[in-house]
């Protein structure tokens, strides 16, 4: 009868490297900080990551494999998703003939990540052990690279000289496209009141109205009347205006003003008979 497959804390605790007491604790916290239960160990300093992986070595006798600074060609970064690299810690390292397919792996007993990249790449898997931790920076690095747009420039904005806070920002070279204006028009009608002579190149009047002149306007005269007509021109002989009696001025300046409209035929003997019903003028000078 086949014996049951230990798990990784149980064997840990039997070859002293951890404490029932340790495995307890990194079970509870893997159920909050999910991962593996490996990674959770080292997470709280009961396990360094180099003597897991050579535990993990040689319990299941898979090679270890140092990931930093590691190049992989994108026909095999493409075999496996990044999202599923992402999702099991794994990280496609090379092809081997007949369809073997490397890969890295923090914890090499996990079989469920193998089953999935296996199903996902369609080659076998010969699995190797590496460092959590630099396997989490290499997925982000290489991957990142893969999915870079092509012609575009990936600039990492950090503080220091480490990577880990990096943050990917892409620049488009691409040209933008120009806007079109729009045709100026050529043949436009003169302006009745800004410009002078026809023709869009022609200068135009700021001050059409003489409002900004600073010369003092000149005084409006008052249009000709041709009702009034002059039968004579001021002579030598002549009467002076001094030696009219005041009943003659008085008449021609009211001829004057109905001629020039300003008082109408029968106004002012509508006025003069208003005037002098209420009192305020009396009639003493009656014509004979």
């Amino acid at each position: 009868m086949q014996q049951p497959t230990k798990r990784l804390g149980e064997l840990l605790v039997e070859g002293g490297l951890i404490t029932p007491a340790q495995l307890q604790s990194a079970i509870t916290h893997q159920k909050i900080a999910r991962g593996r239960l490996g990674s959770n160990l080292v997470a709280l300093g009961y396990i360094s990551e180099e003597v897991l992986m050579d535990f993990l070595s040689q319990q299941t006798g898979v090679p270890q494999m140092d990931v930093r600074n590691i190049e992989v060609s994108p026909q095999v970064l493409k075999l496996v998703p990044h999202r599923l690299a992402d999702q099991f810690t794994v990280l496609p390292i090379a092809t081997r003939e007949p369809k073997f397919l490397v890969l890295a792996m923090s914890d090499p007993s996990d079989l469920n990540a193998i089953d999935s990249t296996r199903f996902a790449s369609g080659l076998h898997i010969e699995p190797v052990v590496a460092s959590h931790s630099a396997l989490r920076k290499a997925i982000a690095d290489l991957y990142r690279r893969l999915d870079a747009p092509t012609g575009s420039l990936t600039v990492e904005v950090g503080q220091g000289n480490g990577t880990d806070d990096a943050l990917p920002v892409t620049f488009s070279f691409d040209p933008l496209p120009m806007p079109k204006s729009a045709p100026q028009p050529t043949n436009l009608p003169r302006d009745p009141f800004f410009g002078g002579a026809s023709g869009p190149t022609q200068p135009i009047n700021v001050d059409p109205f003489g409002l900004l002149d600073s010369a003092p306007p000149r005084p409006a005269q008052a249009p000709a009347n041709t009702e009034l007509v002059h039968s004579r021109t001021l002579g030598g002989n002549t009467q002076r205006l001094e030696s009219y009696q005041t009943r003659t001025l008085v008449l021609g300046l009211i001829r004057l003003f109905q001629r020039r409209g300003i008082i109408g035929p029968d106004e002012l003997q509508r006025l003069l008979a208003n005037l002098i019903e209420s009192g305020e003028l009396k009639d003493n000078d009656k014509l004979g």
